[in-house]
């Protein structure tokens, strides 16, 4: 009876030991494969035929926030479906930070977004395609109280004292060009695209606002993105003008026709 008693028990704790094994050989594969999946989502896989790999956000992303690794993911999507300055590679996003919200599986393209690592934060980076960027002397009055901000779309109008033509008499040189630069604030640059070649229609935005940006009432000088003709037109007048700068809203088109304004129009002069 003793020996069957203890051979009851040792079947027992056989079973015990048995369940216990299962048990954690059922914790290991688990471990595994949980180790497993987060090493590969880190990896970005080859696209099938017809598609690109595009960067989407995983969920809503508001504006100004940094981004980070699990923020983001690669989908393979049809090439005709690949936006204008998206990106292939989640590592290039990583510590960079939204201009503007994205939405849960929105393409995450270069206008979203702004550089975090500014290591080269030359003007010319800024400057769109075939044009070229030129200073205009500024006083507080002639830049709208110093309200005009880096990104900013302007007019420039050149008056002309009656000593130098005759009579005195504004004249709008140029409309809608862009402010590069207010003194030393300046457009940042953000990271060329991936997928095509520019990340708006004409490649006109290639800079962002900084953060830190605001009024400079005080500013010797504002920065306009011109053409090379228009440039010369910019210099030339300066040394026989005073410049003065309107503010544009954004979007309004076309440019309306202007004439000259002279005094003589309100009845003064000669």
């Amino acid at each position: 009876m003793a020996r069957t008693l203890t051979s009851g028990a040792a079947q027992g704790t056989d079973r015990r030991v048995m369940a216990l094994a299962i048990v954690f050989a059922l914790i290991a594969a688990v471990l595994i494969f949980l180790v497993l999946s987060n090493s590969d989502s880190g990896k970005t896989a080859a696209p099938a035929a017809g598609t690109v790999n595009v960067v989407t956000a995983v969920d809503d992303v508001a504006a100004r926030t940094t981004l980070s690794a699990d923020m983001l993911k690669v989908t393979a999507v049809p090439a005709d479906q690949a936006l204008s300055g998206s990106y292939s590679d989640a590592a290039d996003l990583v510590g960079l930070t939204t201009r503007y919200p994205l939405v849960n599986g929105e393409q995450v393209t270069t206008s979203k977004i702004g550089e975090a690592q500014k290591d080269d934060e030359s003007l010319a980076r800024v400057i769109p395609a075939g044009k070229r960027a030129i200073a205009i002397a500024a006083r507080q009055e002639s830049i709208v109280a110093g309200l005009i901000l880096p990104g900013d779309l302007v007019d420039v109008i050149a008056v002309f004292s009656a000593s130098d033509t005759g009579t005195d008499k504004a004249v709008t040189i140029l409309q809608n060009v862009e402010v590069l630069a207010v003194g030393e604030t300046a457009q940042e640059p953000i990271p060329p695209p991936v997928n095509g070649s520019d990340a708006t229609p004409g490649g006109v935005r290639l800079g962002q606002v900084p953060d830190d940006a605001g009024p400079q009432p005080d500013a010797a000088t504002v920065t306009v993105a011109v053409t090379p003709q228009q440039a010369q037109v910019v210099a030339l007048m300066a040394e026989k003008a005073r410049l003065w700068l309107d503010l544009r809203p954004r979007g309004e088109e076309p440019n309306p026709e202007l004439e000259e304004t002279n005094l003589s129009q309100f009845g003064v002069g000669p």
